[in-house]
This record gives C-alpha cells, sequence and structure tokens, in this order.
C-alpha cells in the first residue's frame, strides 16, 4: 500500500513540474524605462499583482517614492502590458524632467486609493517598484518582453516602439555596451520590431533608441537614455547535421509595423492556463487509482 500511494504521488509531482503553472503563480512586479512624453502618460512596461491595488506614479525623494503624482486601479490575477498611468495635471503643468517612481500598492478593502492605508506590495522581501526618468516631449518609449529568445536565426522580436524622428533601434549587452544587434526606423510607432542580435549566451541587455546605427548616440530624456532593460536568452542549439523539418506556418518577416497612434494600448493576460486541463486529469486518475487499490 506505501508502495501505491508513493508511485501515484510521484506521478502527480511529476506532472506538477512539467505543466505550465497558472497566472496565480506569477510573481508581484512592475517594469517601466525611461522615456518621453507629451501628456503626462507614462507607460507601465508589465505588472502583475496578487491583490487588487493601484499602480502610483510617485517623485523621486532622496532615491525613495516619495509625493504620489499619479495613480490608475488594476485588478488582482491579471498580467498586464504597456498600461498608461496618467501624471496629474497640476503637477504635469509645472513638470521638469526628473525620476520618478512607478509603485505596485495593495487596495486595503475599501476600493478607493489611500496612500497612507493602501500599502506597498513587495517581492521577495523587497518594494515592488521601478525608478525610472521621465521627460515632457514628443512620445519616445520602448517596451519589451522581460526575456528576449532568439530563434533559430537569432532574431528578437521587441514589442512596443515609439520615436519622434528617424533613428534606430539598439540592443546592446548590458554590462561590456557591446552593441549586439540594430534596425533603423522611422518616426512613429511600431509594433514587434525584430531584429537580428549577435548573442551566444544569455546576457543582461538595453534596448534603446539611438541617433545612429552603433549606439553610442542615445536619444535622452534629459541625461538618462531613453531605453528598457531586458535579458537575452541563450539562442537556441541547433544541429546542423539534422535534415531540416519545415515550418508548419510561414510568417513574412518584415522589420516593424507602422500603426496610426501612439497612444498606449493595456493588455491583460488572463484565463486557463495550457496544460491545466491535463494536470486536473492525471491527479484525478491518480486519485482513482489509489482508491482501487483500498478495495
Amino acid at each position: 500500500m506505501t508502495r501505491r500511494l508513493l508511485a501515484v504521488t510521484l506521478v502527480c509531482v511529476l506532472v506538477l513540474a512539467s505543466a505550465p503553472l497558472p497566472v496565480a503563480a506569477h510573481l508581484n512586479h512592475v517594469t517601466a524605462g525611461t522615456q518621453q512624453t507629451p501628456d503626462g502618460t507614462v507607460i507601465v512596461e508589465s505588472s502583475f499583482a496578487s491583490n487588487d491595488g493601484y499602480l502610483t506614479v510617485q517623485r523621486d525623494d532622496g532615491g525613495e517614492p516619495g509625493e504620489v503624482v499619479g495613480v490608475t486601479s488594476i485588478r488582482s490575477q491579471r498580467y498586464r502590458i504597456d498600461v498608461g498611468v496618467t501624471i496629474d495635471e497640476s503637477a504635469w503643468a509645472k513638470w521638469e524632467t526628473q525620476p520618478v517612481h512607478i509603485v505596485l500598492r495593495r487596495d486595503d478593502g475599501d476600493g478607493e486609493f489611500d496612500p497612507d492605508e493602501d500599502p506597498v506590495v513587495e517581492s521577495f522581501g523587497s518594494a515592488a517598484t521601478e525608478r525610472l526618468t521621465v521627460a515632457k516631449g514628443p512620445r519616445a518609449v520602448v517596451t519589451a518582453s522581460e526575456t528576449l529568445r532568439p530563434d533559430a536565426e537569432g532574431t528578437v522580436t521587441v514589442r512596443r516602439v515609439t520615436l519622434p524622428e528617424t533613428g534606430n533601434l539598439v540592443v546592446q549587452n548590458a554590462t561590456t555596451g557591446r552593441t549586439l544587434g540594430t534596425t533603423a526606423l522611422d518616426a512613429g510607432t511600431h509594433e514587434s520590431v525584430t531584429l537580428a542580435v549577435n548573442a551566444t549566451a544569455r546576457a543582461d541587455a538595453r534596448v534603446l533608441l539611438t541617433d545612429d546605427a552603433a549606439g553610442e548616440s542615445p536619444m535622452l530624456a534629459g541625461e538618462r537614455p531613453i531605453e528598457t532593460n531586458v535579458t537575452i536568452a541563450a539562442p537556441p542549439v541547433t544541429d546542423e547535421s539534422a535534415t531540416p523539418t519545415p515550418p508548419l506556418v510561414t510568417t513574412p518577416s518584415g522589420t516593424a509595423t507602422e500603426t496610426a497612434t501612439d497612444t498606449p494600448r493595456p493588455t491583460e493576460t488572463t484565463g486557463s492556463q495550457p496544460g491545466f486541463g491535463l494536470l486536473a486529469g492525471v491527479v484525478a486518475a491518480a486519485l482513482l487509482f489509489l482508491g482501487a487499490g483500498r478495495r
């Protein structure tokens, strides 16, 4: 009987390890990069909260979050990308280029934001915040997934790029400063921008807007480059001796798609995760098997 129970337990553990984790397994976090905005709307690249709460824009006070100058509510268990948080009109009217903090806060249960009552969310013992510089001017911002994964050809995709004039999107190694890839872009908003990167191993990287292809003249918000931080995943291992299998679906490899507006479009990912139904089925079968063994 003990061996039967152990076998069933091992099956369940193996299935849990192989199945994708549900949304609830996301960690509380917020990411955003230095940017320029014409109307005070700050673009938050991504956020996840385990409870209903708020994203706030707060002035920098000696390196720590200070006065709240913008807020938007968020729902629990939602992974959101490219969320706009607008700075209050009174603060924006006198805005000068400065560092701010995007802060993730939990609602205390009354459904109304109160900076003194709604606590800052923590992740791994630290406050879930992001410090960046915000400047007033034509919109210039880059948003991307936290991890860029090169395909077999070494190409990565950056989610969204807005630049006020013709320039370049550049990926650089964050440690060495070496330029890994670059592509030229016209002024405007571009989605799903693809570019080849020369990366042979996993590395921290920065994705920035520049005037030159070499990445030596970045576009600035004050004195800070307009950029975002990412991780470049190791490229896939390919077996050159193997016979390549043609893809089932072929898609165009265009470098960018320009849209008519630069208004951010918040996105949420919700619903069931792949593999969860399979997991539930296997666990149920294991329990039935265990019950049969007791008879």
